[in-house]
C-alpha cells in the first residue's frame, strides 16, 4: 500500500487544487492531505488565510479520493510516504521522503482576483 502526501495551503480553494488531489490520489492507495496552518500559510504565502483553518480542513475532508486530513506545520508520517508538490513550490514533509512527484495544475485559477474582490475597497489587500 502506497500512502502519498499533498500539502498546501487550500484557502479559497479553488478548480486547480481540486486538479492536484485527483492527479495525486491516481498515484497512490491513500492519500494523507496536509492543510497549511494560518502561521505557515502566512510565512508562505506573506498573508493570513481568509478561510480559518478548521473550515479549510473540513472542505479539503470532504473532497472525493482524500483518505485523511492533517494540520501542516510540522508533520511526521510513518514510512516512506509519495510526497507530491506542485510545480514551482517546495515541499517539506520533514526527513527524507522515498518519492518526490511533481504535479501541475489542469486548470489555473487566480484567487488574487477572489481575495481583491472580496476587500472592502478596490485595490485594498484582504488580511
Amino acid at each position: 500500500m502506497s500512502v502519498g502526501y499533498l500539502a498546501r495551503s487550500f484557502d479559497l480553494i479553488n478548480v486547480g487544487d481540486l486538479d492536484l488531489i485527483v492527479q495525486a490520489r491516481a498515484l497512490c492507495s491513500r492519500l494523507v492531505v496536509g492543510v497549511y496552518s494560518d502561521d505557515l500559510a502566512e510565512r508562505v504565502s506573506g498573508r493570513r488565510p481568509i478561510v480559518p483553518l478548521s473550515e479549510r480542513m473540513a472542505l479539503v475532508g470532504h473532497v472525493r479520493g482524500v483518505d485523511e486530513v492533517v494540520v501542516h506545520d510540522v508533520v511526521d508520517l510513518d514510512g516512506d510516504p509519495i510526497v507530491f508538490v506542485e510545480a514551482g513550490q517546495a515541499g517539506d514533509v520533514g526527513g527524507e521522503p522515498a518519492g518526490l512527484v511533481v504535479l501541475n495544475a489542469r486548470r489555473r485559477t487566480e484567487s488574487v482576483v477572489l481575495r481583491d474582490a472580496l476587500a472592502s475597497e478596490p485595490g485594498e489587500a484582504v488580511a
